[in-house]
């Protein structure tokens, strides 16, 4: 099963402020759907809650809610409490690609389990409190890279990276 961890970063590494997207990129948005479109997803309890998560999560999908909470319930979607069991149960599940979706916690315990990183990069800086953690260039091995200047739709530049696990 191929794992890959999908994010959107700012240039200073912000993803979010206050559970929430600081930009807006329409393009960024399409690349992201057609990103995980037929994988099995894993998201971290907040990011599930977040407006983003509205527009991701259904019952039409696989997908695997990660939280430390024993309690956590919710109608839609399995619980586990690990990235570890997270990747367990999409396995289980008879998942070809495990796409994980963040957040900043979820990525930082994934880094060293996932096989590809598949990043829209927006070439600006933010404030924020949750931040993408650093690729270590002697771990991850950057395969392609499309830049795209801002436009009438999308305010600011930005790339679509992905990255590989060096063997």
């Amino acid at each position: 099963m191929q794992i890959i961890i999908v994010a959107a970063k700012s240039d200073n590494q912000v993803i979010g402020k206050e559970n929430d997207l600081v930009w807006y990129l329409p393009a960024d948005l399409r690349f992201f759907r057609s990103t995980i479109e037929g994988a099995y997803l894993a998201t971290g309890r907040k990011s599930f809650e977040s407006a983003q998560g509205d527009e991701v999560f259904g019952p039409h999908r696989e997908f695997v809610i990660i939280t430390r909470n024993k309690g956590y319930q919710s109608n839609i979607g399995k619980i586990v409490h690990s990235v570890e069991a997270a990747i367990a149960q999409a396995a289980a599940d008879g998942a070809e690609r495990l796409c994980i979706l963040g957040g900043a916690g979820i990525y930082e315990q994934a880094m060293n389990l996932a096989d590809t990183l598949v990043l829209t990069e927006v070439h600006a800086e933010f404030e924020g409190d949750t931040f993408f953690p650093a690729i270590d260039g002697a771990k991850w091995r950057e395969v392609s890279r499309i830049r795209y200047p801002k436009d009438a739709e999308n305010v600011y530049d930005y790339s679509f990276v992905v990255y590989e696990k060096i063997a």
